[in-house]
């Protein structure tokens, strides 16, 4: 059939040709699913060939801490300053609200309380053993009156001017008022030694309160141990930094890695052995490490670990792992980042 209308013929043959197939999107899927085997041939044949613990690559540092509350007057040093061993870090004083000093202020108020307390007790028993002696020297002017009484009366007896009865009854005065007079002499002693004993604990008292005082007023310089870069002063002059925080960080050269393992896998690593540790996601290289020391502690385990599946909540032992080669790990330029690390069985 065909249809004239624009001088063009318009026929109903055309030619088929036949589609290309599509290759690529095959070689996708057996690549996707290549990915996911061995995934999961190494998920399943891995912990056959390598051990693995978890743990933290970290760098040398040193932490400024302080056993006592402090309050941090001066630094002589700024952020990112190189510090040798011995070099002045900051100079302190103990903060008067710490273990030693932190009732300081309580114990001024008492000290004075209880000072003005032994003062009037003091008070009192000065009046009172000036007010027994005034009577023990009206008991001696009496008893020499009736001692010499009685030495006239002894005349008068011999003269047989008076009984002997009268020269008795002088004689039981005499040892009436000689017993009133011992006894206030005993009284007055018991009297002096406890205003003794109180002005004694009064100058303990001060002296230990002065001591005190010097002892939180006291200045103090803190150096450092080792070499290295100031990395942060956390505590800000004139602040108080509590005990157990850190004042600033020393920063050495170099890294390592802190790992911590079971009490039952204690044999699957062994000093000196030869590790490789696996950084997170983010980072292509992985590091190769010695092991260089393993020792028991006790510590809970840290949340941010990339294995959170271990069965204790406590770890038993921790092994230290250092580089061997100290290039390859500088080019890293973080710390403090969980890590995973691996050893061949049959190393």
């Amino acid at each position: 059939m065909e249809i004239d209308f624009t001088k063009k013929n318009i026929s109903d043959h055309y030619d088929e040709k036949p589609l290309k197939k599509r290759k690529w999107d095959r070689w996708l899927y057996i690549a996707i699913l290549l990915i996911l085997l061995f995934s999961l041939l190494k998920w399943l044949i891995s912990p056959w060939i390598f051990n693995y613990a978890d743990g933290f690559l970290l760098q040398n540092q040193f932490d400024v801490k302080f056993a006592n509350d402090i309050r941090v007057l001066e630094y002589k040093v700024k952020q990112g300053q190189m510090v040798r061993k011995g070099d002045t870090i900051c100079i302190y004083e103990l903060y008067s609200d710490t273990d030693m000093g932190k009732t300081f202020v309580q114990d001024s108020i008492k000290s004075i309380i209880d000072g003005q307390s032994s003062l009037d007790k003091s008070l009192a028993l000065d009046k009172e053993i000036k007010t027994k002696g005034l009577i023990i020297q009206e008991l001696t002017q009496r008893l020499a009156f009736w001692k010499k009484e009685r030495i006239r009366k002894e005349k008068l007896v011999y003269l047989n001017y008076i009984t002997p009865n009268e020269l008795a009854n002088v004689d039981r005065s005499i040892d009436d008022v000689n017993f009133q007079l011992q006894s206030l002499k005993a009284e007055v002693g018991v009297l002096r030694g406890q205003y003794d004993g109180l002005a004694e604990n009064d100058n303990k008292r001060i002296l230990l309160s002065q001591e005190r005082n010097n002892i939180l007023k006291k200045q103090r310089v803190f150096v450092s141990p080792v070499n290295g870069k100031i990395d942060r002063l956390r505590i800000l002059e004139g602040q108080v930094c509590y005990k157990g925080e850190i004042v600033a960080s020393i920063v050495h050269s170099g890294y390592f890695v802190r790992a911590y393992i079971e009490l039952s896998d204690l044999d699957d690593f062994s000093e000196n052995d030869i590790v490789a540790i696996k950084l997170p996601y983010g980072f292509n290289n992985t590091l190769k490490g010695r092991v260089k020391k393993i020792y028991y502690v006790s510590e809970l385990k840290d949340i941010t670990l990339m294995n959170k599946y271990m069965n204790d909540n406590q770890y038993g032992v921790v092994v230290d792992i250092y580089p061997e080669d100290e290039r390859t790990w500088q080019k890293v330029k973080v710390s403090n980042i969980p890590v995973k690390v691996r050893k061949l069985k049959f190393d």
